[in-house]
């Protein structure tokens, strides 16, 4: 919603102005823009966190899937590919947390992003050198200690935070820019890896990774309008003490819904690294298919990410919670099972497979995040709003992808891409009948509640106290700002 930039007291506002307003749009070009609000935030703001998306997953693109291309350059077979996979995903299972926490706990989160991404982008960079990658251990040595600094979940924190309960929907906006990014960096690095090698992909990892860390470390605050919370959150420890505070996480992460919620994000996060860690493996060894088409997979991802995050509110409203979960699901089987089917004379076919891939990420990743932010308002004075995200993240992207990656890399080595594949897309499959099973039973006898936690109420169907009045309106409408 654009803000009133006429005064109560100005009486010679001429109708055209009047209109104007109503149409939520400037009478004059050089309206100040700090006045505008773009998807539920200052234009400003909304320029920079789209930024930050942007350059961040820009970055992480020349690395991200090409991971796999550069280890299989440099001798390593699908089963050491596997193992650095998982154990570079497993550390953060306690080091992105480790930094949440912290985060939280100290009110550092600009401190806390700026040190932890310097310092892994320096290390990582280091693969770059012939000492590092002659070698299959020191690959993996280099590999896991850059992970030790991941912090990923921060960001999106920080995005949630500013868009705070009422424009949270908008989030899937801001998170669409870094589905942009990654793709356009994709299609691209995948033409010149083909005809440079891999050295561009770490020029372009580094220049972007140090630029990202300059832009936040001078235009982001140290803390957000919104954590001025923290004052209530001091009051709160003094009131309940450690214990107290650790002993309410514990609580709400044994709920029966938020086990499932969880143990479904572990699943499918193991279920996607097949697909991320492993497939262009697959399509290189196996297809004899080229850098190019690797990167043109990832591409014919995002366009169709693009919709979905941009209309978030829209499929949420249509579809819910359940619905957008079982349709990741679906897809995610659908494409994987057809992964099974290729030739090398059939390669080209993936890119059509691959359309499903987008539906499957965007929304799995529009609920995760929807319902990481409804688990921290469950909590008193709103306390973990870095831990929790942080920690959901944990689960699929390290714990998840890692055990997806070691599973997946020693299938793929034993009884070969085809059957790993196969039984990737069964495990889903196994979970798709589970989640529909539970989310139709959960409708007919509790009152038409989804399955997995929402804002309406907890798990025992009780209206929970702890929510903010706000956050129980979930007909925001994501057209109303434009």
């Amino acid at each position: 919603m654009i803000e009133e930039t006429a005064t109560a007291g100005n009486s010679n506002v001429s109708n055209h102005e009047v209109v104007a307003d109503d149409l939520q749009e400037p009478l004059i070009p050089n309206v100040n823009d700090e006045l505008r609000v773009v998807d539920g935030l200052p234009f400003r703001e909304c320029v920079l966190i789209k930024s930050l998306f942007f350059l961040d997953a820009l970055g992480s693109s020349a690395w991200g899937r090409f991971s796999a291309i550069y280890y299989n350059l440099h001798g390593l077979n699908s089963q050491h590919i596997g193992i650095i996979e998982g154990l570079t995903t497993a550390i953060p299972t306690l080091s992105m947390v480790l930094w949440g926490f912290v985060a939280d706990q100290f009110q550092s989160r600009k401190k806390v992003w700026l040190v932890t991404n310097s310092v892994s982008t320096s290390i990582q960079l280091a693969l770059v050198l012939p000492y590092v990658y002659s070698s299959f251990a020191r690959i993996m040595y280099v590999s896991i200690v850059a992970q030790f600094f991941v912090s990923s979940g921060i960001l999106d924190a920080y995005t949630l935070e500013l868009l705070g309960s009422e424009n949270k929907i908008f989030y899937g906006r801001y998170r669409l820019y870094a589905s942009l990014s990654w793709g356009i960096g994709s299609i691209i690095l995948g033409w010149v890896t083909d005809h440079y090698g891999f050295e561009p992909n770490f020029i372009m990892f580094g220049v972007l990774g140090y630029l990202l860390v300059i832009i936040i470390a001078i235009w982001v605050p140290d803390i957000t309008s919104s954590s001025n919370q923290s004052r209530t959150n001091e009051a709160y420890v003094g009131e309940e003490g450690e214990s107290g505070r650790m002993k309410e996480l514990a609580l709400l992460a044994i709920r029966p819904k938020v086990l499932v919620f969880l143990l479904e994000v572990i699943i499918m996060g193991a279920g996607v690294a097949t697909v991320e860690r492993l497939l262009f493996l697959y399509l290189v060894n196996d297809l004899e298919a080229s850098n190019m088409l690797c990167g043109l997979t990832v591409g014919v991802n995002v366009l169709f990410e693009l919709p979905i995050f941009w209309y978030a509110s829209k499929f949420m409203e249509l579809l819910g919670h359940d619905g957008m979960f079982l349709l990741s699901m679906t897809c995610f089987v659908v494409r994987v099972w057809g992964y099974t089917l290729l030739t090398p004379s059939t390669k080209w076919l993936i890119l059509l497979l691959e359309i499903m891939h987008g539906i499957t990420f965007a929304c799995f990743w529009i609920v995760m995040t929807d319902i990481s932010k409804i688990l921290v308002h469950q909590t008193k004075n709103q306390y973990w709003g870095t831990a929790i995200p942080s920690s959901v993240q944990m689960l699929y992207s390290a714990f998840g992808v890692s055990l997806g990656s070691l599973v997946g890399g020693w299938a793929m080595n034993h009884y070969g891409s085809t059957k790993m594949y196969q039984w990737a897309a069964s495990i889903v499959f196994g979970t798709l009948l589970f989640h529909f099973t539970g989310s139709m039973a959960s409708r007919m006898f509790y009152s038409g509640q989804s399955f997995l936690p929402n804002y309406r109420t907890s798990d025992e169907g009780e209206e929970d106290e702890n929510l903010a009045p706000e956050v129980h309106n979930l007909e925001t409408d994501a057209d109303s700002d434009e």
